[in-house]
């Protein structure tokens, strides 16, 4: 339903959904707020761990400022929460091998009896530059979104650098650090999820009743690495967007650069852009494209001979248009991972969000998306390696050597019984126009779960996965509506603790500037 443009809604901080009125202060928790009592409970529950360093802060002022670099401010970090309740802040320095590992647990004076494990992005899994403000239409819930809700919450830092860098790579020997790697890929997040639990239960000397876990994009990795490695962790997963096949959809982010320099010709932007427009009129207009279930079908050949902005749309043009959209594959025309939907923006100009971008919009040299090259040096250990003259040939080899490589990281086993078993619950959901992840990869995974457990009806007991047009990269403000934090979380807990299957989610658009409503809507599931 469209809404009129001066209708406001306040979406975006309506981020309360648990009911905290009939909860109260837990009795004495100052008493066990200290770090001796927490170190002793702590160690007999894990007497092999060794915890290097314990803090224990009470924050009663309702506020809590990040400290952020600049980049990360760019990216909403380091903004002040405020309207916080009352809670602890526990730190925990650990031990894995050689390196230490960060634990942040907030645990609110008035707790619902619940455990929120959270999640990062990119290459980060969490940390204290996590601990940002509530924005109820950015899927992937924070600590501080968590802890307004009742839930006791926790972040961590696997023992890496924190954020989009090479951070599983040494930097004197170039090699690759396989027990960063693991903290990373899996390890880390079910530490974060054991501790966070334990404390939790040590600070109000009462068990958890249940965990929940939630991200978006990377973060959405974890929430399906959790529920493949780890089956007793959680009763109810939220992945969005979820970073299956890492290493495909991050190998996929070079296809554009490969397919241009094999064929020697360079695509502009404005002829990139003519090719969308041309897409969404054979449709029936942006509007109408945006709305649409089913994959469209699109042949560049079409626009041959046409004036764009760019100029005359060439043969040259059309055919490195349609090798993008098929994606990439060998050269016997055996596919390697999936394209984007023709008329998905998946390329930017300056801005390296999507599977490409431009530096200039006069360049005639694109890139991939950051974490692209940050991804393949994993792959050579060679944290210098460019590269900027990767042949097709070249680009196939080094695909092969990451799936031998990191085939462990993939988050597509569907081997989940034990997970379903102990009656957990599964939600995913996928815009189909993000411009990162194909949504095919998502997709695959649903399909696996149902060939697994033997039929759709059966998945549906446990599994629902919801695809949305014109939904964005884990927000809600692309070119349709998608599911806000605080609807699918509401969504979740309701499954899980009464039964009641999410059927239907309410779905919205909004500006992102200034937050107007533009459209809402309702997602179902697959």
């Amino acid at each position: 339903m469209e809404m009129g443009a001066d209708k406001r809604m306040n979406i975006r901080d309506d981020i309360h959904f648990f009911d905290m009125s009939r909860y109260t202060v837990t009795a004495d928790i100052e008493k066990r707020a200290n770090e001796t009592y927490i170190r002793r409970e702590l160690e007999k529950r894990f007497p092999t761990d060794v915890f290097t360093q314990i803090t224990v802060t009470h924050n009663s002022t309702g506020e809590y400022r990040a400290k952020a670099s600049w980049f990360e401010k760019l990216w909403g970090a380091g903004k002040p929460v405020t309207d916080l309740p009352e809670y602890y802040e526990v730190e925990i320095l650990h031990k894995t091998g050689q390196h230490t590992e960060d634990l942040i647990v907030w645990s609110p004076v008035v707790w619902n009896d619940r455990f929120a494990g959270t999640a990062g992005g990119g290459t980060g899994i969490g940390g204290r530059n996590y601990l940002t403000k509530p924005d109820n239409c950015s899927r992937g819930w924070t600590v501080p979104y968590a802890v307004c809700n009742g839930f006791t919450a926790a972040t961590m830092y696997a023992g890496n650098i924190d954020g989009w860098k090479d951070h599983t790579i040494d930097a004197k020997t170039g090699k690759l650090d396989r027990e960063l790697y693991e903290n990373w890929r899996i390890r880390s997040t079910h530490n974060m999820t054991v501790f966070g639990k334990a404390v939790a239960e040590i600070l109000h000397d009462r068990p958890v009743r249940y965990a929940y876990m939630n991200g978006g994009s990377g973060g959405g990795r974890q929430c399906l690495m959790e529920v493949q490695n780890y089956p007793q962790d959680y009763n109810g997963v939220w992945a969005s967007c979820p970073a299956i096949n890492w290493h495909y959809f991050l190998m996929g982010g070079f296809w554009p650069e490969v397919v241009m320099r094999e064929k020697q010709h360079f695509l502009s932007p404005k002829k990139n852009s003519f090719f969308l427009e041309q897409v969404y009129k054979k449709y029936g207009g942006k509007k109408n494209f945006y709305r649409m279930t089913q994959k469209p079908e699109f042949d560049a050949d079409s626009c041959v001979g046409m004036n764009s902005p760019g100029g005359v749309i060439t043969q040259a043009d059309a055919d490195v248009m349609n090798e993008i959209w098929r994606g990439p594959h060998r050269r016997n025309g055996e596919p390697l991972w999936y394209g984007y939907y023709p008329g998905c923006k998946n390329w930017q100009v300056l801005i390296p969000i999507g599977t490409y971008y431009y530096p200039t919009p006069f360049s005639k040299k694109i890139k991939p998306f950051i974490l692209g090259p940050l991804y393949a040096r994993w792959i050579t250990e060679n944290p210098k390696q460019t590269f900027e003259t990767m042949t097709w040939d070249a680009y196939v080899e080094l695909f092969d050597q990451g799936t031998a490589k990191f085939g462990d990281n993939l988050a597509d086993n569907a081997c989940i019984d034990e997970f379903v078993q102990a009656g957990g619950k599964l939600m995913i959901d996928h815009g189909m126009d993000d411009p990162l992840i194909p949504t095919e990869g998502t997709i695959d995974y649903y399909k696996k779960l149902v060939w697994h457990f033997g039929g759709k009806s059966i998945v549906d007991t446990f599994c629902r996965l919801y695809i949305n047009p014109g939904d964005n990269h884990g927000n809600c403000w692309g070119n349709g509506p998608g599911i806000t934090q605080s609807a699918g979380m509401k969504a979740l807990v309701a499954w899980v603790e009464q039964g009641l299957a999410p059927d239907k989610i309410h779905t919205v658009r909004i500006n992102s500037k200034n937050g107007t409503l533009l459209e809402e809507g309702v997602a179902s599931p697959l």
